[in-house]
């Protein structure tokens, strides 16, 4: 089946649909065949360099914008997945345009050699399986995505275990410390002072620490990072820290996906309204393999009898299946699939003609499975939706729906946020083309309306919003959306009249009681100027997917406001207002005890330990704070 190719606008939407995280992407031609595969730290920023004006000199570059069809994207936790992802891929699709199934100049290991003493040593391994026979006598621990962090990753082992790096020759001839010995990076074993076992139990953290279990070591370095910060060594500090991110960005999880290293298949559920994504990802051999996405649209049915179909009709289908199936559990809540659970490997074995298991994880490794496939089939839904006519669907069902003149193209909505009266704040959300627009978010601190008055505090909102759409500075939404009942759409209604905006679209969204039966949810309710009973919205429907979106926007927009000004306040009126604490002091409070709630918690022995902080002030700081002042010589 031939599909056109992208247009210059479908391109352009499908790139800024890219997310900013490290993973694999797939070209894939008019022929819907794969003919290239990357991996890249940042999908977006690699995937966009091919397009424009690009600086890369191989042909078949020029020729992509008349080429492609579509572009897939896998979404992997770090580059080194990415890494064994991209080769699993090349190894069995056999891409046009991979060439050279990638050259060995970023495929690199770290070794220890099976030696009583053993040597850690960097070594490169051809990616067809090529390795020099020397190879087969080291334990290998990688791969690792570019030469400079396997060699930075070599240094920083060599500084915390002490391991050497000589040759067996220089090893066996050498009868006093080397260089590398003096500086404290090697422990000297050539010498023949230090007891093996002391040198195996270091090579022994070793494994662990690059087999990814060097959790203990990451906490000792976070810990000492912290305390040289609290002694004001921060020169230290931040060379801890870079220390501290190497690791945690080059000792990634060997294994790809599942450390147990077993065959699964991961569903990934995202639904957005009536429209959604399944989404498998194939795990072979604790290795992320292939992904298959199925798409639906409009559709009636509950997750979970969606899900419940789909298992169905795929175990019928004979696919070469793995025996165990990852599922999330919050997609087969509900009464009618909660009774099914417990049969449903069953059902599914005999549908297959061979056994299935069904697992539901909530953590570990396979909650993490679940995780990544989750987020790919997102970023597989959103791709979807920036190269086919889905979106503007949605929009023309919400412009039947609410009884509009033109699709709601640009949908701004305000909420609230106070408490006892304090911190006002109102807030702006925009859904443009039904996808938020957070540049366009706006805030307001409210400055005359009575903050035990939602109306009043609307009114100035809308008021302040609208006034600059009237003169032209800011473009007007072609629907305007309020959180609340008919209360808060005829003070809308009052602010719209006010400045000669009739033309204005405006709709209030309030929440309802729960269903009846076991159907228990929520029933949004959407207030209409003009319309005396409000509109109930499908619970699956694309239209109140739309609304409760940008209104769960609006609200979390003013939450966060509000709380930011109410956490400035606390400490204003806290630390800043006890005599005697100064700037120099409020840091090192802050510093020594990580938030004014620990300070307030500590008692006036704990708080005297601060460098400056003086017995009595220390009295002082507790009493003020409403601590306990403990008796102090």
């Amino acid at each position: 089946m031939t599909r056109p190719p992208l247009s210059d606008e479908q391109r352009e939407a499908l790139l800024s649909s890219l997310p900013q995280r490290a993973g694999v992407y797939q070209f894939v031609d008019t022929d819907e065949a794969v003919v290239y595969v990357g991996k890249a730290r940042n999908l977006r920023h690699r995937v966009r360099s091919y397009f424009g004006a690009p600086s890369d000199p191989r042909p078949f570059v020029g020729w992509l914008p008349a080429l492609l069809s579509d572009i897939r994207v896998i979404v992997c936790r770090n580059e080194r997945e990415a890494l064994l992802l991209e080769r699993e891929l090349i190894a069995r699709l056999r891409p046009r345009y991979n060439v050279d199934l990638q050259d060995d100049k970023n495929f690199f290991v770290l070794c220890l050699s099976r030696h009583p003493f053993p040597r850690l040593s960097l070594e490169r391994l051809h990616p067809r399986g090529g390795s020099p026979a020397r190879m087969r006598d080291l334990q290998c621990f990688g791969p690792y995505p570019s030469a400079e962090a396997a060699r930075e990753l070599l240094r920083f082992l060599q500084r915390a275990f002490g391991l050497r790096v000589c040759s067996d020759r220089q090893f066996t001839s050498r009868t006093r410390p080397c260089l590398r010995a003096g500086i404290g990076r090697c422990l000297a074993p050539c010498t023949g002072t230090l007891a093996l076992p002391t040198y195996a139990e270091r090579v022994r953290e070793a494994q662990e620490f690059l087999r990814g279990r060097g959790d203990g070591l990451l906490r000792a370095l976070q810990e000492r990072m912290w305390r040289e910060s609290e002694r004001e060594n921060f020169e230290e500090a931040a060379r801890l820290r870079d220390r501290l991110r190497l690791v945690e960005r080059s000792l990634a999880r060997q294994q790809v996906v599942d450390p147990a290293g077993g065959d699964a298949d991961v569903l990934g559920i995202h639904r957005e309204g009536g429209g959604g994504a399944l989404l498998w990802l194939r795990v072979r051999a604790g290795r992320a393999a292939d992904v298959t996405r199925h798409f639906f649209e409009d559709a009636p049915l509950p997750t979970w009898e969606l899900v419940r179909r789909h298992l169905l009709d795929r175990a019928a289908a004979g696919l070469d299946a793995a025996r165990r199936w990852l599922i999330p559990g919050e997609a087969l809540e509900g009464a009618e699939a909660g009774e099914e659970v417990d049969a449903l490997s069953t059902l599914l074995s005999e549908q297959a003609g061979q056994p299935i298991e069904v697992h539901t994880p909530r953590r570990g490794p396979g909650a993490s499975m679940l995780e990544l496939a989750r987020e790919n089939a997102a970023q597989a839904f959103r791709q979807r939706l920036a190269t086919t006519s889905a979106r503007r669907d949605r929009l023309r069902r919400l412009q039947a729906r609410l009884f509009l003149r033109s699709p709601p193209r640009r949908i701004e909505c305000f909420d609230l946020a106070v408490f006892q009266g304090a911190a006002a704040v109102g807030a702006m959300a925009v859904l443009r083309d039904g996808q938020p627009a957070p540049a366009e978010y706006r805030r307001f601190r409210i400055r005359a309306a009575r903050c035990d008055s939602d109306v009043d505090m609307l009114q100035e909102v809308l008021r302040r919003r609208l006034r600059r759409a009237r003169s032209g500075e800011l473009p007007l939404p072609d629907l305007l959306l309020v959180d609340g009942g008919v209360q808060q759409l005829n003070a809308a209604r009052q602010v719209v009249a006010e400045l000669g905006l009739d033309g204005l679209s405006l709709a209030a969204l309030a929440k309802g009681g729960a269903g009846a039966g076991r159907h228990r949810v929520t029933r949004e309710r959407v207030f209409l100027p003009g319309r005396k009973n409000p509109i109930r919205l499908r619970p699956e429907s694309d239209e109140l997917f739309l609304l409760s979106r940008i209104r769960d926007e609006a609200h979390r927009f003013a939450g966060a406001y509000h709380r930011a000004l109410r956490r400035a306040a606390t400490l204003k009126s806290g630390l800043e207002e006890i005599p005697g604490v100064g700037p120099t002091l409020r840091r090192r409070l802050l510093l020594r005890f990580g938030s004014l709630r620990r300070v307030r918690q500590a008692p006036a022995e704990e708080l005297a330990r601060v460098p400056g902080v003086t017995v009595q002030l220390a009295k002082r700081i507790a009493r003020f704070l409403g601590g306990a002042a403990f008796d102090l010589p």
